[in-house]
């Protein structure tokens, strides 16, 4: 179960280093596409929309980042926020259900709880 709590942890940094360049292209997608309109209400509607949308996608994949870094270290808590993280990306079809289901799976096995047990 090692191997797949490694598994776990450096594919949700990778997953999550991804998901920081997805939420700065929405931001400035968000801004400079706005601003092609030359429309003041557009601007700042796109503009709202935009920082809005890379704020929640931004949040996400930055928990995701620091609790990957806390798993390969084995930290209790970094147990609790990846199973958090990975249920919201059981949404994000095809990739993020594969590898949400997957890391739901590995941290909720009884040996990764006992695993995670003995470093507290």
């Amino acid at each position: 179960m090692r191997t797949h709590i490694k598994i776990v942890g450096l594919v949700n940094l990778l997953y999550s280093a991804l998901g920081m360049l997805v939420a700065a292209g929405v931001l400035f997608s968000g801004i400079f596409g706005s601003l092609a309109t030359f429309n003041p209400v557009v601007v700042i509607v796109g503009t709202v929309t935009g920082l809005l949308a890379a704020l929640v996608i931004g949040g996400f994949s930055l928990f995701g980042l620091i609790a990957g870094f806390a798993l390969l270290n084995h930290r209790q808590w970094a147990r609790y926020v990846l199973l958090v993280v990975s249920v919201f990306r059981l949404f994000r079809w095809p990739f993020g259900t594969l590898f949400g289901a997957y890391s739901i799976w590995v941290l909720m096995h009884e040996e990764t709880r006992q695993l995670f047990a003995l470093n507290d």
